[in-house]
């Protein structure tokens, strides 16, 4: 469009020329005039013989129609004074407005989860009675609806007949309806890979069946990691919609990416990537243009226009999301399509499906902009505000992980329940937690939406417990072995830890041999020795006093020793200093101390003014002060040392009996140099709704490089997108700082954490830059959201942390793996497991089962670390991995 100001002593009179062109008029393109003046002024517009004229008083503004290009004149005039100015007319902007419709599925935010099921498959039914009231309609206006995700869909076919559901299936291979590929809106970032390619086990089944699924849909702020990127191109999935939900995360403001953009993944491929525009409401965009009248419709349409000729958008059709979360489809905007295309001949406006908006895009997108790199979502601290049950989260996806390579060593049998609790888990981690954060005042609502959405993960966790040990008796037999397996592909050092109620059990080796071990706060510790991938190792249960030797509890200062560090203690439990003897190094950053607890205390809870949150910068934008940072519970600590030819256990807890909220453990392997820094809270104290509880580790490194693991790969802290959410980072299973100074790493494995921020703890402060620093602080928990405290499922609970530090020189895939997916210790019986003969991988290669459409168990591997890898199959077979490549093989069961 173009603009025009006419300014002289008495006129000022702003000229807008719009991109809106009547339908069979000779002058079509649509001028607004504004009177800025004080006096009434006359308007004319000229074109040859061709002219139009208006009378716009002052304050005013008024509407006339001049031709569609070339040279114009115009002419102003009020009172005494006449001005004249000549312009060169560019053509307008030609453009196709598409508009998608659908319903934003957010589980147990504005309704639980069995009425979002119930209101999903509602909307598919009366978006289908809304397509034949519109097939009288122009094909342009035809009612078209988006069906967002795959669950969405599933809900419709469970609660209606399959008459109905052949008819929505139609619709969507004819591409009359659309349908996005993801089954919910993962965070992706904090999603194990193997739990994202079971997510997609609609989509695969949907695509079998003759439907085309080439788009998915991710709405709100989940991120995108490359690993889902991955699977969704190996999907058959070919382009993403992004909503990205600016009111309370800056992305907009973040970013410098044009919308669109080919996402470049890792193996090679790409996908091209669409973000919405509007600078707060994202999806909800197309309700401020469709949802009333013609004239309200110009409007939204001008300035939209006006808007993409600021971005220099240059393609010649945009989409227009009309979505709310879990709102009903509404039949004005083909009646409004149908009056505006009747009128206005450019922008046209037609409805859309995702593909069909993807397929006229993609014609125009042979050179735009190409992107690397992880999305780290803003609002993943959602779900892990939660640490007991995003804790039994990743504890269900390791069962999980298990079970599926022992249905696949054996029968298949137990392929739908394992699907089953994949999706229950995935659920919970949907970006809404399945109603973590509910928005009602009402306590009982909020009580009944939390049951419902924990509900999924508790349930995954029974169901995926049944599976496992039905599997293991299935596999391994039943009887009073102890065995250790080991459910990855890589060959584990790794010591196991067992449930164990009997301070004086022990076991025996095969061959005899006592294993080392020792017991601490109802865990028996041992080392299995070495388990190649998939391999197991039986260990008998016998009893043995006095195995461990445990101090007296004493107060002060204390130094220990171990084969592999010199550690100091002060008399709160924090470590000063951590020596390692192969090199003479200080771990820990001078002054600064290991294993203290810091709160952050925020005055307002943002769930009381989620309505109003975009004025709330104090909340949302960082703009305010800093938070008060302030070290929590201070105080002095007993100790006593758990001691035996396994390792040690310092444990501290606070001296007065009356107050001890928390106990700190530091569990000292002998074999491997390792540190874990265990922190167990009994019960919250002096922590309000709005305050965040931190553990710090600070490490003594001057040039840190940050890199840490994400579903699929191994990335550099600077692997981020523009615009991600860097004020914390979301980690899975662990990070490696190197100190690009001396060459010195550790690895930091996680267990129950998984935010990290780096310099300060910063909740709910968005910065553009991540400062690359040695100082760690590991979110625990925080009661920002309100339904922290009314979860049915914590009974009084203790919840468990961990952080676990190497200065070994496992790689950090190894690392991960390790705490991703721990040896599994379980009773037995003597029966002899089949192994998965033949097969091996290199260690930066991560295998996992899964079956095909025919039954069948299918191998999965994919390379994480970005270096070349391979595979070699239980027939001998081999394969070699390129940086990052996702690989399917049959698998050969020995």
């Amino acid at each position: 469009m173009k603009s025009v100001l006419v300014k002289g002593d008495s006129i000022r009179i702003d000229i807008q020329f719009t991109d809106l062109l009547k339908r069979s008029e000779l002058q079509p393109r649509l001028v607004i005039i504004a009177n800025s003046s004080e006096k009434r002024c006359n308007i004319t517009i000229s074109q040859r013989e061709q002219e139009s004229s208006t009378s716009v008083a002052p304050g005013e503004s008024e509407e006339l129609f001049t031709v569609e290009s070339g040279p114009v004149k115009i002419i102003v005039a009020s009172c005494q004074e006449r001005l004249e100015e000549s312009i060169e007319l560019d053509r307008p902007r030609i453009i196709d407005f598409n508009l998608l419709m659908f319903s934003h599925v957010d589980l147990g935010y504005t309704a639980p989860i069995k009425e979002v099921e119930r209101l999903q498959a509602h909307y598919t039914a009366k978006a289908i009675h809304f397509y034949n009231d519109s097939l009288p309609l122009p094909e342009e206006s035809r009612f078209r609806w988006n069906i967002e995700t795959t669950w969405a869909f599933s809900c419709f076919k469970k609660r209606y007949g399959q008459a109905d559901y052949e008819m929505a299936r139609d619709l969507l291979k004819r591409g009359e309806f659309g349908i996005g590929a993801l089954f919910l809106h993962h965070y992706a970032d904090r999603t194990e890979f193997e739990e994202l390619f079971h997510s997609l086990e609609r989509t695969r089944s949907l695509r079998a069946s003759g439907m085309k699924i080439k788009s998915a849909f991710l709405s709100d702020v989940p991120g995108v990691s490359t690993g889902l990127l991955e699977l969704l191109f190996d999907t058959g999935v070919e382009n993403l919609f992004m909503s990205i939900n600016n009111f309370v995360a800056p992305f907009k403001e973040y970013t410098n990416l044009k919308s669109p953009f080919w996402w470049r993944l890792p193996s090679g491929a790409k996908i091209l990537a669409w973000f919405t525009d509007d600078p707060k409401w994202a999806y909800i965009e197309g309700h401020r243009f469709f949802g009333s009248d013609i004239e309200t419709l110009k409007g939204e349409v001008i300035d939209k226009l006006a808007s993409l000729d600021v971005r220099e958008y240059e393609f010649p059709v945009y989409a227009i999301p009309m979505a709310i979360d879990n709102r009903e489809p509404i039949f004005t905007p083909v009646e409004l399509i149908k009056d505006w295309n009747a009128s206005w001949r450019n922008p046209h406006i037609s409805t859309a499906t995702i593909d069909s908006f993807f397929d006229r895009l993609r014609p125009w997108c042979s050179v735009i902009q190409d992107v690397e790199g992880e999305f780290n979502g803003w609002w993943t601290s959602n779900i892990l505000a939660y640490p007991r049950e995003n804790s039994l989260s990743s504890h269900t996806f390791s069962i999980l992980h298990e079970a599926s390579i022992l249905n696949g060593l054996s029968n298949g049998e137990n392929h739908k329940e394992i699907e089953e609790a994949f999706e229950l888990i995935g659920g919970f981690d949907e970006h809404s937690g399945g109603g973590g954060l509910y928005l009602s005042k009402d306590p009982e609502a909020i009580l009944d939406a939390v049951t419902q959405g924990f509900g999924w993960v508790f349930r995954a966790n029974r169901l995926a417990c049944k599976t496992i040990n039905s599997l293991r008796e299935r596999v391994f037999g039943s009887g009073n072995y102890i065995t250790a397996f080991n459910p990855t592909g890589l060959t584990r050092n790794d010591f196991c830890v067992m449930n164990c109620d009997d301070p004086e059990l022990s076991l025996e080796a095969p061959d005899g041999t006592e294993v080392s071990s020792l017991f601490y706060s109802g865990k028996l510790f041992f080392d299995p020795g070495e388990l190649k991938g998939f391999e197991h190792r039986r260990f008998l249960p016998r009893k043995k006093a006095g195995r461990n030797s445990v101090s007296e509890s004493s107060t002060g200062n204390l130094e220990v020793s171990t084969d592999h560090f010199d550690l100091s203690f002060n008399d709160r439990g924090e470590l000063e200093s951590i020596v390692a003897k192969e090199n003479g190094r200080e771990l820990l950053s001078s002054s600064l101390t290991a294993g203290k607890l810091k709160i952050v205390r925020t005055a307002v809870n943002p769930t009381e003014n989620l309505a109003d949150a975009i004025e709330h910068d104090e909340l949302y934008t960082g703009k305010a002060s800093p938070n008060r940072e302030e070290d929590y519970l201070p105080v002095k600590c007993g100790f006593r040392v758990f001691e035996s030819r396994w390792g040690k256990v310092i444990e501290f807890q606070p001296i007065d009996r009356f107050c001890r909220p928390f106990r700190k453990s530091f569990i000292l392997p002998a074999e491997s140099a390792e540190i874990i820094l265990s922190v167990r809270i009994h019960y919250i104290y002096d922590v309000g709704p709005s305050d965040f509880l931190f553990l710090e580790v600070p490490l003594n490194v001057e040039r840190p490089e940050i890199s840490y693991s994400t579903p699929g790969r191994i990335a550099p802290q600077g692997d981020l997108i523009s615009g991600s959410g860097t004020d914390t980072l979301t980690v899975l299973g662990g990070l490696r700082i190197d100190d690009t100074g001396s060459g010195f790493s550790v690895n930091i494995g996680l267990e129950g954490i998984n935010l990290v921020d780096f310099a300060s703890p910063s909740p709910l402060r968005f910065r553009r830059d991540l400062p690359a620093s040695g100082r760690l602080f590991f979110r625990l928990f925080n009661g920002n959201l309100q339904n922290r405290f009314a979860s049915p499922f914590l009974n009084g609970e203790p919840m468990d942390f961990a952080v676990r530090l190497s200065t070994g020189s496992t790689g950090l895939h190894k690392y991960s793996v390790t705490m991703r997916n721990p040896i599994s210790v379980f009773k037995s019986g003597r029966k002899a497991a089949p192994i998965l003969a033949g097969l091996k991988a290199s260690d930066n290669v991560e295998l996992f089962l899964a079956q095909d459409r025919s039954m069948k168990p299918v191998l999965l591997a994919k390379e994480v670390a970005g270096e070349k890898g391979y595979l070699i199959a239980g027939d001998g077979r081999r394969y070699d991995l390129k940086a990052y490549e996702f690989l399917r093989t049959d698998l050969q069961v020995g």
